[in-house]
């Protein structure tokens, strides 16, 4: 294939800290080379890569310890501000399985539901054709959150066991709405340290995948 016939992307990555690129040794941010959507703009320089990720973020639930960090009520503005946009990577879920929240897997996997309508109304704006989603389940927690150094308190074991299952829940969302699908836990990890976030070596892990998933959507 040479340069001509390829299909260049607008591609907006939409999640939480993993996406923003949260270091768990300090909770800094890693830098443009080191999180998976700088990454991706490497990897992918002919495509525009937007990066909107937020710590905190969930699908569509209300912190009130976060009162900015829904999904749901920032979506439509991104839509809108961005477009037009060919693609959207979702990568959310962490945040919902907080303790606080007490929401099984399928609970929670039901906001990416919340997500997926809105970006598929075809009446958001009628100049432009409505994006592919790619929705990608997050990493899991770590085995040990809750009794590592630099865990967060709103995680434990029983949290650990929920985040294990949404990739089977989201899976079946993404299939019933026509959406493609990954789990990011099939190449990468959280941290050792905090039990939540990747290290570098896991951002550049999971933008390869996400890399081969955008060119098996680009030349369907």
């Amino acid at each position: 294939m040479n340069n001509k016939d390829v299909k260049l992307m607008r591609i907006m990555c939409f999640g939480d800290s993993n996406t923003w690129g949260y270091r768990p040794d300090n909770g800094l941010r890693y830098d443009s080379d080191e999180r998976f959507t700088g990454i991706l703009k490497q990897k992918l320089p002919d495509d525009e890569i937007i990066e909107e990720g937020l710590n905190g973020r969930t699908f569509v639930l209300h912190d009130p310890y976060c009162d900015y960090a829904s999904g749901e009520a920032a979506l439509p503005y991104l839509l809108k501000s961005h477009m037009p946009l060919d693609l959207i990577v979702i990568m959310l879920g962490t945040n919902d399985l907080k303790h606080q929240f007490q929401l099984s897997a399928e609970a929670i996997s039901r906001g990416a539901k919340v997500l997926i309508r809105m970006i598929k109304n075809p009446y958001l704006n009628e100049k432009y054709p409505v994006p592919k989603i790619l929705l990608v389940s997050p990493i899991h927690l770590h085995e040990e959150i809750g009794e590592l150094e630099g865990s967060w308190f709103d995680y434990g074991k029983e949290e650990y066991e929920k985040s294990t299952q949404l990739a089977k829940y989201l899976k079946d969302i993404a299939d019933a709405y026509d959406c493609d699908f990954m789990d990011a836990s099939k190449f990468a990890k959280a941290s050792s340290i905090d039990g939540m976030h990747m290290e570098k070596e896991d951002h550049a892990k999971l933008a390869q995948a996400i890399v081969d998933k955008i060119n098996e959507i680009r030349d369907r």
